[in-house]
């Protein structure tokens, strides 16, 4: 399933961002102007209607930081 333009969640709920692209197994995330993670496809847990869920908590989607 395309995620693109969908909005993110983390495991534990907290709103990460947008989908502004895919690429191979991640999937790239836009918060805000200046932050972005490329998230692994793996890490999509669920879906809440169009909405992807991620199972992995906020704190472990810091790790995945573009710098």
């Amino acid at each position: 399933m395309r995620v693109i333009h969908k909005y993110v969640r983390s495991k534990d709920r907290v709103d990460i961002g947008n989908v502004i692209s895919e690429s191979g197994e991640t999937f790239t995330v836009m918060q805000g102007a200046s932050r972005d993670y490329n998230i692994p496809k793996s890490a999509v847990e669920a879906f809440d209607g169009p909405e992807p869920y991620n199972s992995i908590p906020f704190v472990e989607v810091l790790r995945y930081k573009v710098s």
